[in-house]
């Protein structure tokens, strides 16, 4: 028997509120929240709760009125009051979120011992004093807020003499924006090319590029990275600084809640995207940069213009351009994804709180379809519209395309169509995918590799939805395989999940940096901040587990990163070490298949491509020194439930003697379920780059036939021997044949003077 308490949160009291009931069971308590409908307010469902579990009427507990208006009036500056004092106790500096009356604050539970940058991760209501972490997902009332803060002393940076309005915020002059914008109006090509009404030009009206702020400055591309604003507005006279469109992004400034001089929406960063002369659309090798690098503080493109909108509709875009054609062509508030064309972190989701519709419009292509499900589920499917594919075969790709045809972009935008439900298809639904799959079958390829061709000839690419299952000898090569191939689509812009169980986190990443550098950074340690900040720009991400970890544990942390971050690739390494300890005897088996039907059915639910390494069968691995054996399919650690579930089985191997051959690889396909093409991709290790580079498949070397000697059989020496020569000068069938036929003729002439000496001497 235990005493049930039910812990609410009114949000017009801004204080706890606690309802003790009779003495019950745990059972007759679970029970009773099982009978209860869903309600908006906790405060209705523990009402509800202790009415139900107690027989009485839902007056008898409910507060009474009159306390319930005096907590309103006087809640609100009392809160106010203590999140500014403890705030400034804990020397912290709050940040302005996407929200009016939100600030960013450090997290309780994550914030102590990450860099300060990374700190201010929770979301803090002014209103109600809830905060929630996009970081952890940590979230509660004030009380919690404080009592965890408490618990966990933050690491303070500010001076304790400082005051919270002392601390400026990060803001961009406004007159070094408006240079940027007198830049673009002066540069005749890029005007042109954005502002021109010819064939291949944007027709962007001059207003809407004021209204938004687009402007163009000058980076030099022997720096790696923006350090001045005034630099970047006044050009610069190095032969490498190259012409960039620049795309402010604004938020709102800290408010007056903590103490700001004014309040309002300012420019916190700023992105900058090469132009190229009758090209104005960014493409994976052009200069892309932001000031400040990081983002201390989140911003989204055209946000401005979406705050001070009143209308309840704001429409999401892949691009900034998009995203201007949009709203000239419609007049509704359009802003760009701040990540790539297909990534929404969680900053700027709680900006797009207010809006009633969410119009989802990125590329129109097979990746862009499926990231705009995404985004819709993230968002919620009952108030998201997705631009689907454009009719009538006009071929344009996104939304600033169809304005440079002239397209009529409201018909494409009142076309757009709510999200269905998953588990439910017709074939009208169908349609429109088996048509493009059809007749576009490079587009669904996939993403495919640019350091390993061979891998392209077989696989095509890498695909969201599928299993595959990287296998091999102990210390053949997998990690390093598996993070090349990582690295490789993560370069692609396909956000990252490493999850490395075998080798610690800090290891894989200085190994991943060295070959992201092609070349290894430990023999280059003034490089290392150079290229340390051109790895922290790629979406990839690390799981904090290492050795044996229960796969429900890994699963939820995988489904956070794909709701977080977006992640499309998750990579586990390795399949035993995960399930160490799991299971013992015929156990660890139901386990491992357990785990690996797991993982199949996160990759459709979710849409992600998971990438398992699994080790051989230790009774099927070479000895050390010998002949690699060719391993096949059932050669793989475990049951057989392992490679059925999986869409895709590689096996890599070493080839040849491994004395001789050591780093000689070879990559077996051998399962491929989207087009069953099979065979074999050789590679070879580079220590100065520690990658693998494909090579030609080298000559084959078949068995070695022994030759009979005159007088008999080879004793076991000699033929140990032989076996060892032929291996090392790589001796083939036809060279052994005419060795052969050597040894009979000289046998024969041999018999033949042996017979005449005994005639003669008869």
């Amino acid at each position: 028997m235990w005493r049930t308490q039910l812990l609410l949160r009114p949000v017009a009291f801004g204080a706890n509120r606690r309802y003790t009931t009779s003495a019950l069971t745990k059972t007759q308590v679970q029970a009773c929240i099982r009978r209860l409908p869903h309600y908006h307010h906790q405060e209705q469902q523990a009402a509800a709760v202790a009415a139900v579990i107690s027989r009485r009427s839902l007056a008898t507990i409910q507060p009474d009125r009159q306390d319930q208006a005096q907590a309103a009036e006087t809640a609100p500056e009392a809160l106010a009051d203590n999140i500014r004092d403890f705030l400034m106790s804990t020397r912290q500096r709050p940040r302005a979120g996407l929200k009016p009356d939100e600030l960013l604050v450090k997290c309780p539970e994550c914030s102590p011992g990450k860099p300060r940058r990374l700190a201010y991760s929770a979301h803090l209501s002014t209103h109600t004093g809830d905060f929630v972490c996009t970081s952890c997902f940590a979230q509660g009332s004030w009380d919690k807020y404080r009592e965890l803060a408490t618990r966990r002393p933050f690491q303070n940076s500010i001076p304790r003499t400082a005051r919270m309005a002392e601390q400026e915020p990060f803001e961009i002059d406004d007159e070094a924006l408006a240079q940027l914008q007198h830049n673009l109006r002066e540069h005749e090509a890029a005007w042109q090319a954005l502002t021109g009404q010819g064939d291949g030009q944007l027709r962007l009206a001059p207003e809407v590029l004021a209204q938004y702020g687009v402007g163009l400055g000058f980076v030099d591309c022997a720096v790696p990275e923006i350090v001045d604003m005034r630099a970047l507005a006044s050009g610069s006279s190095s032969p490498s600084a190259v012409p960039c469109l620049v795309f402010p992004r604004t938020a709102f400034r800290t408010n007056s809640f903590i103490g700001a001089a004014s309040s309002g929406v300012c420019t916190v960063q700023v992105k900058a995207v090469g132009f190229q002369a009758g090209d104005v659309q960014a493409k994976p090798g052009d200069v892309q940069m932001y000031y400040p690098a990081d983002d201390a503080q989140p911003g989204l493109f055209g946000f401005h213009v979406a705050a001070g909108a009143q209308a309840g509709d704001v429409v999401l875009t892949g691009r900034e351009l998009d995203a201007l054609a949009v709203f000239q062509a419609t007049g509704i508030p359009a802003v760009s994804l701040p990540r790539g064309a297909y990534q929404l972190p969680l900053d700027a989701m709680r900006a797009l709180e207010r809006f009633e519709r969410v119009y989802v419009w990125l590329d129109d292509d097979h990746q862009g379809t499926e990231a705009a499900r995404l985004i819709a589920r993230k968002l919620g499917v009952d108030r998201c519209l997705v631009v689907g594919p454009q009719a009538g075969g006009d071929g344009a790709r996104s939304a600033g395309d169809a304005l440079a045809r002239g397209l009529n972009l409201a018909a494409l935008l009142d076309a757009a169509q709510p999200l269905q439900h998953d588990k439910v298809l017709a074939f009208a639904a169908l349609r429109d995918a088996v048509k493009f799959e059809v007749t576009n079958p490079e587009l669904i390829r996939g993403v495919p590799s640019t350091d390993l061709p061979g891998w392209n000839a077989c696989f095509k690419g890498l695909r969201p939805g599928e299993l595959t299952i990287l296998s091999g000898a102990t210390g053949c090569g997998k990690t390093t395989v598996a993070s090349q191939l990582s690295l490789d689509f993560c370069r692609s812009g396909v956000s990252t999940l490493w999850g490395s169980f075998e080798i610690p986190n800090v290891r894989l990443a200085t190994r991943m940096m060295s070959q992201f550098a092609r070349r290894d950074i430990s023999q280059a340690p003034s490089e290392i901040d150079y290229w340390a900040r051109k790895f922290e720009q790629l979406p990839m991400y690390f799981l904090k587990f290492h050795g044996s970890t229960r796969p429900d544990t890994v699963l939820e942390t995988m489904r956070h990163a794909v709701y977080a971050y977006d992640v499309k690739h998750i990579v586990i390494d390795n399949l035993q070490f995960m399930m160490s300890m799991q299971a013992k005897g015929i156990d660890k088996y139901d386990a491992q298949d357990a785990a690996i039907a797991t993982f199949r059915q996160f990759a459709t639910d979710e849409n992600v491509h998971i990438t398992v390494v699994a080790h051989l069968r230790k009774d099927g691995q070479p000895q050390s020194g010998a002949a690699a054996a060719d391993a096949d399919i059932n050669s793989i650690f475990g049951s057989a439930k392992v490679t059925q579930e999986a869409d895709n089985v590689v096996i890599l191997q070493r080839h040849g003697n491994a004395a001789t051959d050591n780093k000689i690889r070879r990559l077996s396909v051998l399962k491929n379920r989207f087009d069953g093409t099979l065979g074999k991709v050789f590679i070879s290790y580079s220590t100065e780059s520690l990658t693998f580079h494909e090579i030609p498949p080298p000559r084959q070397r078949k068995s070695v036939k022994v030759v009979k000697a005159v007088s008999g059989k080879l004793t076991k020496a000699d033929r140990q021997m032989a076996e060892s020569m032929a291996a090392e000068h790589g001796f083939d069938d036809d060279m052994f044949e005419q060795s052969q036929s050597q040894s009979q003729s000289q046998a024969q002439s041999v018999s033949q003077d042996a017979a005449d000496k005994n005639i003669k001497e008869i």
